[in-house]
């Protein structure tokens, strides 16, 4: 197994020992789970493929949501991309599995916001991360989402960094509050861009044009 391979496996097999509680979803966790073991490869996969094709900018997000990646365990994309694929640059799509059940999976609106943008913007795929890699949700309610809380977010910053090394990461987008928090705690530079949920699709979409505009 390559270094990288072995970087990739090693960081999978630490998200699946965060330990969760009622009102934190470990989508890695449970050993003996099949749909956690499905989320595993899910993820595995992911980091590998776009460990392929050299990805220099990072756009970090919040925490999984509850329609997104606490089921397909790869963050901000829901099961009907995953399944579906991105032809663009021929990610997802065969060797991803769903774990809802659903024949077409589950679509997720920051997911469709989100990878609709990367294609029209992007030459190449960013790499997407969240902040916090577990779900939160209100108590004993999983079919929720709530902020996480300093401590979970504290928790988090050793993968982002993690995954800023492995993939030598040149330029980062914080996207939302969250995400700016961790990066700056990091002392990672970063492009703030407002969270697309709860109706901020458009301010996302500007400042992400704007962004990018700026760059060129």
């Amino acid at each position: 197994m390559e270094r990288s391979d072995q970087n990739i496996s090693e960081l999978v097999a630490q998200l699946a020992d965060v330990p969760g509680s009622d009102r934190l979803f470990n989508p890695y966790g449970s050993p003996d789970s099949p749909q956690a073991a499905i989320r595993r490869a899910n993820l595995t996969r992911y980091l590998k493929d776009m460990l392929a094709r050299r990805p220099n900018t990072l756009m970090l997000f919040e925490a999984p949501g509850y329609r997104g990646c606490a089921l397909t365990g790869i963050p901000v994309t829901s099961e009907r991309i995953m399944l579906a694929g991105i032809p663009k640059w021929g990610l997802f799509g065969n060797g991803y599995h769903p774990t809802s059940g659903q024949p077409r999976g589950v679509s997720e609106m920051t997911a469709t916001i989100l990878w609709a943008a990367l294609e029209e913007h992007f030459a190449r795929s960013p790499l997407i991360w969240n902040s916090v890699p577990l779900h939160p949700h209100k108590p004993s309610q999983p079919q929720s989402n709530r902020a996480p809380t300093s401590s979970e977010q504290v928790m988090g910053l050793a993968f982002v960094e993690q995954v800023i090394q492995l993939y030598g990461i040149e330029r980062s987008f914080a996207v939302g509050r969250t995400a700016q928090k961790a990066l700056a705690a990091l002392g990672r530079k970063a492009i703030s861009l407002r969270h697309p949920s709860q109706g901020g699709k458009p301010e996302f979409l500007r400042g992400l044009r704007l962004s990018l505009n700026d760059m060129q």
